[in-house]
């Protein structure tokens, strides 16, 4: 099924290797329960490439194709899945395989649908903020701390450079790139 040599010098992950499980998974969730032929071309493919990465031994191998050819449970084979970087990755290849097809298939859509949502569900989101929050305060102090060393601070130009600034004015806009 899948030859060639590796390029990393190392092995493919349990969370990637189950992340594609999944996405096998997924692809049986047609209302005949099969693989079309175009998903399997899709997969032949992913597979050439990961063995040349990764150097897949024979069980990952024919793991991957009893799973094409019996369909598995999504839910258990995410569990496996703990990495919130190849989650993310799982909901792209996802997405990739449902579109192809010419028509994609709505069962196909839903379960990706319900992988984004149990993602971003996930999330910490008052953490996110709080760390977007604080990397923006560095930043406008940065800035400020910049432009502090553009405007002059004191005597006349400093009270030209305030009442201009306050008229809506910049002096140094011409000099802040």
């Amino acid at each position: 099924m899948v030859t060639g040599n590796p390029q990393s010098g190392q092995n493919i992950s349990n969370n990637m290797f189950y992340m594609w499980r999944c996405i096998i998974a997924v692809a049986h969730n047609h209302a005949d329960g099969h693989v079309t032929d175009k998903e399997r071309a899709y997969f032949e493919e992913r597979f050439k490439s990961l063995d040349r990465a990764y150097a897949l031994t024979d069980e990952q191998k024919k793991t991957f194709a009893d799973d094409l050819e019996t369909p598995q449970k999504v839910s258990e084979l995410l569990t496996h899945i703990n990495d919130p970087s190849v989650r993310g990755q799982l909901i792209y290849f996802c997405g990739l395989l449902v579109h192809v097809n010419p028509t994609p298939d709505p069962m196909e859509e839903a379960i990706v649908q319900k992988l984004h949502d149990d993602q971003m569900a996930s999330l910490d989101m008052d953490a996110i903020r709080k760390h977007v929050n604080e990397a923006v305060n560095s930043e406008m102090f940065q800035y400020d701390l910049q432009m502090s060393k553009l405007h002059p601070q004191h005597g006349l130009m400093g009270v030209l450079d305030h009442f201009m600034t306050r008229m809506g004015f910049s002096l140094t806009d011409n000099y802040v790139g």
